[in-house]
């Protein structure tokens, strides 16, 4: 169970409105797109988000392009979850690669400022309301305790492709 201070941002929200295509191709460092995580969506929430933030969404979230900058900086703002009734699915599955935790769920019932989240059991707490949701597999699991696909498949030893020449 992990406990997060609920960020809430409203409506369909696009990879666009979560980083703008302009700062993709200008900073390399995540640390340098977190200070504009929906700065046109919502000016100034980028000051205000700190680590261990979980955004709610009210609809559909990280819709449009499979820009994993999205992810990557609200990493670095601190968001360490991301809740909402549905996700575009690039996004959705960008967030497990990078060991953020989307869930997808109802999140009307979720008025409180705090919330409870357990994904090995399907259940977010707001106060007294409890939401259930289908629970991660375990490889999603996994990748999130270990900071995402790539640091896990790392832990594992996997080895390096071979290239044409060593076969």
């Amino acid at each position: 169970m992990s406990v997060h201070r609920v960020v809430r941002v409203p409506g369909v929200i696009s990879t666009d409105d979560i980083i703008p295509a302009r700062y993709k191709h200008m900073y390399v460092d995540s640390a340098q797109l977190a200070p504009h995580v929906f700065e046109h969506r919502i000016p100034g929430l980028a000051e205000e988000l700190m680590t261990g933030d979980a955004v709610v969404g009210d609809a559909t979230f990280g819709v449009g392009s499979s820009r994993e900058q999205a992810v990557s900086a609200l990493l670095a703002a601190g968001v360490r979850a991301v809740i909402a009734p549905s996700f575009g699915r690039i996004f959705y599955r960008n967030c497990w690669n990078l060991g953020l935790p989307a869930v997808e769920a109802p999140t009307s019932a979720l008025t409180g400022s705090v919330l409870d989240l357990s994904l090995e059991d399907g259940v977010l707490r707001d106060g007294t309301t409890s939401v259930v949701f289908a629970r991660p597999p375990d490889m999603m699991l996994d990748m999130v305790r270990a900071g995402g696909l790539l640091p896990m498949v790392l832990a594992r030893g996997a080895r390096p492709a071979l290239s044409t020449e060593d076969r």
